[in-house]
């Protein structure tokens, strides 16, 4: 088995970095090293995990500077063939192996999610699949095959550097959350990469989250103009509906241009809460 970095990013969530680190060290391949990429000034007070090398670098000045963030993983990482996974992913024991058998420099492989309901106090995934649960809305996705590219999620993801290279990494004009992972997608589908989904899963550990994701309403105004800029369509569109209906945003959708209005009100950030897993 060819040799792989694990890398992830991190802001305030210590526990669930530590499931998901339990969770490396009881696969069946290990990783040569999990780069940690903080996007706050924190740090593990170790520097292994179960004989695993920890590589911890920090993104400095930045709320969520998720696409630097990526981009700083990978130059931090020293393998030829990359794993991203999300903090909150607990991965399955055969997980690896599974992605790094589908990934070729002309493949990505990714894996579907399965939600907990919590944060659990440890990261053996074994113990806690048949708690997770399925998203109720979203199709399954067949696996060993080409798959629509926007079906690319970063939540959890196995490439070769090389392709990475050709792609020429995560955009970093995204500012904050929302739309870099498609913007990525669009990218190495027009470099000739096509995207395979696994069999294994990762489990998802909970956290809040507003459904929109009014939150973020005004990063994702900007990612979403900026990309369509690049594209020539608005991406997130379902959620910029849904900012439109609450009078947050205005679309065009001729021009493929949104308008950004105001901040939720805290009634509104109450009412968008949700408590769903997924």
């Amino acid at each position: 088995m060819p040799p792989f970095s694990v890398i992830t990013l991190v802001k305030g969530r210590k526990k669930q970095l530590d499931n998901l680190l339990e969770s490396v060290e009881k696969s069946t391949i290990k990783p040569k090293e999990v780069v940690v990429v903080w996007m706050e000034e924190e740090r593990l007070d170790k520097d292994e995990v179960g004989g695993i090398p920890l590589r911890q670098v920090t993104v400095p000045d930045a709320k969520l500077p998720l696409a630097e963030a990526r981009n700083l993983g990978f130059e931090t990482a020293t393998q030829p063939i990359l794993v991203f996974l999300d903090v909150d992913c607990i991965c399955s024991p055969d997980l690896f192996d599974s992605l790094i058998q589908r990934a070729t420099p002309h493949t990505i492989a990714s894996a579907s999610v399965r939600y907990l309901n919590e944060v659990p106090d440890h990261g053996d995934y074994l113990q806690l699949k048949d708690q997770a649960m399925e998203h109720p809305k979203r199709e399954a996705v067949p696996c060993d095959e080409p798959v629509d590219r926007k079906k690319f999620w970063s939540l959890a993801f196995c490439i070769h550097r090389t392709t990475f290279n050709e792609a020429g990494g995560f955009d970093e004009n995204f500012l904050g959350y929302g739309g870099e992972d498609t913007d990525f997608a669009e990218r190495f589908h027009n470099k000739g990469s096509n995207l395979v989904f696994s069999p294994e899963k990762v489990l998802h550990q909970y956290h809040t989250k507003y459904a929109p994701p009014v939150n973020h309403v005004k990063s994702i105004c900007h990612n979403a103009n900026y990309f369509a800029r690049q594209h020539n369509y608005l991406p997130m569109f379902s959620w910029l509906q849904a900012f439109e209906e609450l009078g947050l945003v205005k679309v065009d959708e001729e021009k493929h241009s949104v308008e950004f209005l105001r901040e939720p009100t805290e009634q509104e950030m109450q009412e968008t809460r949700s408590e769903q897993p997924y």
